[in-house]
């Protein structure tokens, strides 16, 4: 059995450059880095690898002494991290010196049982080296000066976190069949971090009654008994374009993003105020993005006409590839149960490949039924190309069907092979000037 991937945590008071050393050292930005503080709320992790080992990069929240409210729960997430860590990176600002937040939070890591590597950010010149030094009245051992902004001391930053770390595990060098991975996407307040923290089996995102409190996309990898090991993403409320603002924007295009990385997009609801505009337009961008499509209509438990409120939104929700739309409370646990075999069946269809004799079958089968318009004449021949989404070559016929015949085409395919959910790209190739129905592919 291979050891696990050790974990570092890093920490630190607010706006010290945490999220841009984790970009810095994860080798592209992924944690929302931005000057206003207290712009990270949850744990953010991340698996990067250097000199062929891998190792997973946790950014948490800043650390502020008598925090209340919302800051004291980023304060939880950050101590729980600590606590899962084997390695812990405390940032400091260089520039700051010592303040009040970072003793407070040496004085809590001098008791920890793992190594404890001060990190001094913001030694942009070479001048301001001399600024280190200060920092080993931490108690925690020789501080290491970097510019997570400018890279400056990464390479040898990391050099020392692979010391460090306890028997991290080597890359072999192949391409490893990466995990299902789920998007939790929807508007601002609709349950998504209590939908993930249910999913996932315990606290890991800010659940707060504030709107929007999720600002970066949350990753949590889980395994699943019986059905394996899946990668959810939890993210930030997606509101519409002109509503957006500041720091938001970044939040939204990490959104927009997660669904991009991930094979399934996770819409969360509100029942209680049906499938909105703003709703169809996240579903939109998981059909464009070519990814699969489940919808979760949470706080089930406070709907009052639930027959009426379910047939409703089933039948707006079909049109979005036929998705299915599952109920639950995040609050109660109501039907929670439920979604991770449908999540796993759904990431199964979007991967599927069809044999090509099925595939021709169902087009003839199809042409029978409906022949296709005249002008248009006769499809020959079909193939799928590629899986997820699944993406087939129709050959045939003198040009390509109107977008009526087009659509029946695709619900048939649909029907035909379990693509519920699941968006499906055709790319027909009319016959040549020669007769031909066009190159098998």
């Amino acid at each position: 059995m291979s050891a696990p991937v050790p974990r570092i945590a890093v920490v630190g008071r607010q706006n010290v450059g945490k999220s841009t050393l984790v970009n810095r050292l994860f080798g592209r930005r992924e944690a929302i880095a931005h000057p206003m503080a207290g712009v990270t709320r949850d744990r953010i992790e991340l698996e990067a690898e250097w000199n062929d080992r891998r190792f997973t990069l946790i950014d948490t929240g800043g650390y502020a002494h008598g925090a209340r409210g919302i800051e004291s729960k980023v304060a939880d997430q950050a101590a729980r991290a600590e606590a899962e860590a084997d390695l812990i990176l405390l940032v400091v600002d260089a520039r700051s010196g010592i303040t009040q937040d970072d003793d407070d939070l040496a004085k809590r890591l001098r008791r920890t049982a793992v190594p404890v590597l001060v990190v001094a950010n913001k030694i942009d010149a070479e001048k301001e080296e001399v600024e280190v030094a200060a920092f080993t009245r931490l108690g925690l051992g020789e501080p290491f000066g970097v510019s997570a902004l400018h890279g400056r001391g990464a390479g040898d930053l990391l050099d020392r976190i692979v010391a460090l770390l306890p028997d991290a595990p080597r890359s072999t060098g192949e391409n490893r069949e990466p995990e299902p991975r789920f998007a939790l996407v929807g508007r601002p307040n609709v349950g998504k971090s209590s939908l993930f923290n249910q999913l996932i089996g315990q606290d890991r995102s800010v659940v707060f009654e504030e709107a929007g409190t999720t600002r970066d996309a949350v990753d949590a990898l889980v395994e699943w008994p019986g059905l394996g090991t899946v990668r959810f993403v939890d993210t930030a409320g997606m509101r519409r374009g002109t509503k957006v603002r500041g720091v938001e924007y970044y939040s939204v295009l990490r959104a927009t993003e997660a669904i991009e990385r991930a094979h399934a997009a996770v819409l969360v609801l509100d029942a209680t105020e049906g499938f909105t505009g703003e709703d169809k337009k996240i579903a939109n961008l998981a059909m464009d993005a070519g990814r699969a499509l489940l919808v979760v209509a949470n706080k089930w438990d406070l709907v009052e006409d639930k027959d009426r409120t379910f047939k409703n939104m089933q039948e707006e929700v079909s049109l979005f590839a036929r998705a299915e739309a599952i109920r639950t409370s995040a609050i109660t646990a109501q039907g929670v149960h439920r979604l991770p075999p449908i999540l796993m069946e759904l990431h199964h269809r979007w991967r599927l490949r069809i044999p090509t004799s099925k595939v021709n079958d169902v087009l003839h089968a199809a042409q029978a039924e409906r022949p296709t318009p005249r002008a248009a004449g006769s499809l020959h021949y079909a193939t799928q190309v590629a899986a997820a989404p699944p993406t087939f070559v129709i050959f045939g016929g003198a040009k390509e069907p109107g977008p009526g015949y087009r659509r029946y085409m695709e619900n048939r395919f649909r029907r035909e092979f379990g693509f519920e959910g699941v968006p499906i790209r055709f790319s027909y190739r009319p016959r040549t000037k020669g007769g031909t129905g066009g190159e098998r592919l």
